[in-house]
Parts: structure tokens; C-alpha cells; sequence
């Protein structure tokens, strides 16, 4: 019970102070300057065997929007988490798809599903199967 009233918390202080979605670029290569900009390795490998990988995501609409993904590499490479990006200050947020959704200038239907691709393979990604092409 007390996650959700912190993830209450957390919409509060993002509607009052409204987080500013990086992506809706209509050429992909924004997308991953966007992405070059942070220092973040292209893939990296978390302690739970999972991976966190810079992507650009093809939305409905066919603009573009830098984000990360959290890929289960024991389940082929799903998808477990969509993290759009936002400029803060001098910094980038991290900000779940789930969030970040309610603050992107675009209906969901527009938006989903989206196709994806990461910046480098992933060896053991068998859910994308387009590389470097999106799947």
C-alpha cells in the first residue's frame, strides 16, 4: 500500500512540475544523438542477469523517441521496462513509459505498440529479431 501512495507523490510533483519528454522526432538519427549525449554504455549488464540498453522507439505514429529498455535476457530478451528520457536541468531523468505517457503531447494510440531497436545486438535477444532494423 505504501508504493502506491509514494507513486502518488511522484505524479503530484511531476503535474505541478511537468517533466519535458525528449523524442516525437520524425527522423530516427535524432533519437540516438539524443542518446550519444549520455554516458551510459550502449548495453549494460545489471547483477540480476537482466540488461539495460539505450533504443530508439518507433512509435504507431512513426516518430522516434530515445528511451531505455530493461530486457530479461533468461526470457529471450523481453522487455521489462520502458524508461523515456527527460531533461532536467543539466542532468536526463529516467521516467517509466508508464509515467512518462501522461505527459507526452500524443494520444497512447498513436503511440502503441511501439517497434524497437537497441543501439549495439544483444547477444541472447532472440525477441528482437529485426536488429538493426526495428522489431
Amino acid at each position: 500500500m505504501e508504493q502506491s501512495n509514494d507513486l502518488k507523490d511522484i505524479m503530484e510533483q511531476l503535474k505541478k512540475n511537468p517533466p519535458k519528454i525528449i523524442g516525437g522526432y520524425k527522423k530516427q538519427g535524432w533519437a540516438v544523438k539524443v542518446l550519444e549525449k549520455i554516458s551510459n554504455d550502449a548495453v549494460e549488464q545489471e547483477e540480476d542477469g537482466t540488461v539495460t540498453a539505450k533504443a530508439v522507439l518507433e512509435a504507431k505514429d512513426k516518430t522516434y523517441f530515445p528511451a531505455f529498455l530493461h530486457l530479461d535476457l533468461k526470457k529471450k530478451g523481453q522487455i521489462i521496462g520502458a524508461y523515456f528520457i527527460s531533461e532536467n536541468e543539466n542532468q536526463f531523468d529516467l521516467i517509466p513509459f508508464e509515467i512518462a505517457k501522461e505527459f507526452i503531447n500524443k494520444k497512447e494510440e498513436d503511440l502503441v505498440p511501439f517497434k524497437y531497436r537497441t543501439l549495439e545486438k544483444i547477444e541472447g535477444d532472440e525477441v528482437q529479431v529485426n536488429w538493426p532494423e526495428f522489431s
